[in-house]
């Protein structure tokens, strides 16, 4: 992967994991675009609507996590594995389960991040093949 892209994504995830969103935010461009596949095929736009989609993927969890586990060269694009754990604010049950973002990175800022719970769909959004 472009060293800079990759480690620009590395960054946001580190940004993250350290409750940094303003940091997080920064690297991302005013007019980003936000995909998430699965369960309801949704877009949101701009850095409000990142905020959006990951304050409706996480209502109804507490103790919520994203940890990056693999990242694929892609070009312009960095696919990330990641393994998210959460508990059920109501039942208490944990759950765990790997997800594929994709970012699309123009300009030193991420364009568009993409969730998919599948590997082949999360592959083909990045030009990559299953």
């Amino acid at each position: 992967m472009s060293q800079d892209n990759g480690a620009l994504v590395r960054r946001g995830f580190s940004a993250f994991e350290q409750g940094d969103v303003s940091l997080m935010l920064d690297l991302m461009a005013d007019d980003l675009v936000t995909y998430r596949a699965d369960p309801d095929d949704a877009t949101y736009h701009g850095k409000e609507g990142f905020l959006e989609a990951t304050a409706d993927w996480t209502e109804g969890f507490s103790d919520w996590s994203v940890v990056p586990e693999d990242f694929i060269d892609a070009g312009d694009f960095v696919v990330a594995q990641v393994r998210q754990m959460v508990r059920g604010e109501a039942s208490g049950i944990s759950v765990e389960a790997a997800f594929w973002f994709v970012f699309e990175v123009r300009d030193a800022r991420v364009t568009r991040l993409s969730f998919y719970v599948r590997e082949a769909e999360a592959r083909e959004a990045a030009g990559l093949t299953a």
